[in-house]
């Protein structure tokens, strides 16, 4: 999965060179242990900062500026007005449109300080939520009460959260108020950089998620940045001795330093959240940090709204710890409609940045006809040859969801010997969002080695539904019997794994493929069981 961060205005900026020094540092240390690993990671994150001012953006590597609006500035900067940094984006809009187009998860970090940030976080934020894109938000609010800015550039500045309220785009809103402390006074640089730190920080782990599907499914993160309201990070570090756990105090001491980061706009009672642990510890630790975190987030509310996602970042260089993005509990809502997808990509092409590295990568193409499926390379597939073998499917699969070159290659064709396919693994990576595009840039004789594998290795418990025709086995359904019972009826508990199974294999291969599926015997339809059937679908 591909990341850009987008830093807006030099506020933006800052913080994203706060981020981007964390993640050379882990690039650095992961490649002396896994160069391929520390590539793929280089290639996933891309960095843009994007400014009115040219003289801004001086100790930023030509490939990374984003200048904007050239011919409304001069290149002098917005006069710390926000329409004339909005100006000057619509000026450059098919540019930034075309950038933002490139990837699936744009993060974007502005400041209410001066007039860049301002201006154009919020416009900015909208296009990529207009191309269907999971945006993160990140918009520091200035203080009043602290004279950084007067009042009419605070006032600016909650127009720009009011915006984002009113369009129901989660914002990660952060208080500059907070970053003061009277027991300890510093300079203001000083004080932007502590608080930039653990931003960056619980960022860090986030982009590890990102970077990696086969770790949370995209409908949760879906549901996690639906709705209104705000958002926060937390990180904290837990650095045990080598080769033991972590104990209790350490834990409980990172988990309320996660869970207490003070410079976001809400501290009131959490929703849908996203939890990254990293450590190479036992499942005991994780199951007590995620323990921890749970009870602090439940104490003191009622109808306990909290309702975690896990991802585990086992590669993560040191330091190791946890982070987390807690969502305001604002009631319920519907998933985002996101595309998780990007556009089909060419050998010709511009030069590309990722992490401060310039690569080359292709330029994007017109999106192919409808007809057509999705193609996954990212670059020319005969540049590749498939010499690395992924020793099981899983491995294969998570390969080609990140369009690692190799596994593209091999997805060309069905005669991969060195990869076993057992219906197993078909049947868990066919009931995973994530597989679903990686199964569009496989061939046909791949897909049908995987039908083979499916068919012939499982044997389905022919279980008594609830028809239009009354109680029937469910070997005697088509596709489109089994879709409606799905989701009109009650399916029984024991049923519905085998359900859902038939229902993503006619979705992959077509309702024809039900009927190659064996089913196990079929039971005798009773009357004591037929009205056993009937009950149960009336419980609540």
């Amino acid at each position: 999965m591909n990341i850009l961060l987008l830093g807006a205005g030099g506020g933006g900026g800052n913080i994203l060179r706060s981020l981007k020094a964390l993640f050379r540092a882990d690039l650095a240390v992961v490649q002396k242990t896994d160069a391929k690993y520390a590539d793929r990671l280089r290639r996933a994150v891309t960095t843009r900062f994007l400014d009115t001012n040219e003289f801004s953006l001086s100790d930023v590597p030509p490939e990374e500026r984003l200048l904007i609006g050239a011919a409304g500035t001069a290149r002098f900067g917005s006069r710390h007005d926000p329409q004339v940094a909005r100006a000057a984006l619509e000026e450059s809009r098919a540019e930034v449109e075309g950038l933002i187009s490139r990837y699936a998860v744009v993060v974007v970090i502005g400041s209410g300080g001066k007039g860049t940030g301002a201006g154009t976080v919020f416009p900015l934020a909208e296009i990529a939520r207009r191309q269907r894109k999971l945006v993160i938000p990140i918009f520091v609010r200035p203080s009043f009460q602290r004279h950084e800015v007067e009042k009419q550039r605070y006032d600016q500045a909650l127009q720009v959260t009011g915006q984002f309220d009113a369009a129901k785009i989660r914002l990660i809103e952060i208080l500059n108020d907070r970053g003061y402390v009277e027991t300890d006074p510093q300079p203001q640089a000083v004080v932007w950089e502590r608080m930039n730190r653990p931003i960056a920080r619980g960022l860090r782990g986030l982009l590890y998620v990102l970077s990696d599907l086969s770790q949370v499914d995209p409908s949760d993160l879906s549901a996690l940045f639906a709705g209104e309201g705000r958002l926060r990070t937390g990180f904290a570090q837990i650095d045990p001795a080598a080769d033991r756990d972590p104990g209790d105090d350490e834990i409980d001491v990172a988990a309320r330093t996660c869970w207490d980061d003070s410079f976001y706009a809400f501290q009131g009672q959490v929703g849908t959240s996203l939890v990254c642990i990293q450590g190479d510890w036992s499942n005991i630790a994780d199951a007590r940090i995620k323990s921890r975190l749970a009870t602090l987030a439940v104490a003191g509310t009622s109808g306990h709204p909290y309702n975690p996602l896990y991802a585990r970042a086992i590669r993560t260089p040191k330091p190791w710890g946890l982070s987390a993005i807690f969502a305001e509990y604002t009631g319920p809502c519907a998933p985002l409609d996101l595309d998780w997808t990007t556009p089909s990509r060419t050998a010709r092409g511009l030069r590309e940045t990722t992490m401060g590295v310039a690569v080359d990568v292709p330029r994007v193409e017109a999106p192919a006809p409808a007809e057509d499926p999705p193609v996954l390379a990212a670059e020319p597939l005969a540049a590749f040859e498939p010499q690395l073998a992924f020793s099981t499917l899983w491995e294969f699969a998570v390969a080609l969801n990140r369009r690692d070159p190799a596994a593209l290659a091999i997805a060309q064709n069905g005669a991969e010997p060195r990869i076993a396919v057992d219906a197993v693994d078909v049947k868990k990576l066919l009931t995973t969002l994530w597989f679903r595009s990686a199964f569009d840039g496989l061939s046909a004789a791949w897909r049908e080695r995987l039908l083979d594998a499916l068919v012939e290795g499982l044997v389905i418990p022919n279980h008594a539904l609830k028809s239009r025709r009354g109680l029937a086995p469910l070997e005697s359904l088509d596709y489109t019997e089994i879709k409606e019972i799905y989701s009109k009826s009650f399916v029984p508990e024991s049923a519905r794994a085998d359900v859902e199974l038939l229902l993503a294999a006619g979705r992959a291969w077509g309702a024809g493929v039900i009927g190659r599926f064996r089913f196990a015997e079929s039971p005798r339809i009773d009357t004591a069981r037929r009205l056993g059937a009937l009950l149960q679908s009336f419980r609540p």
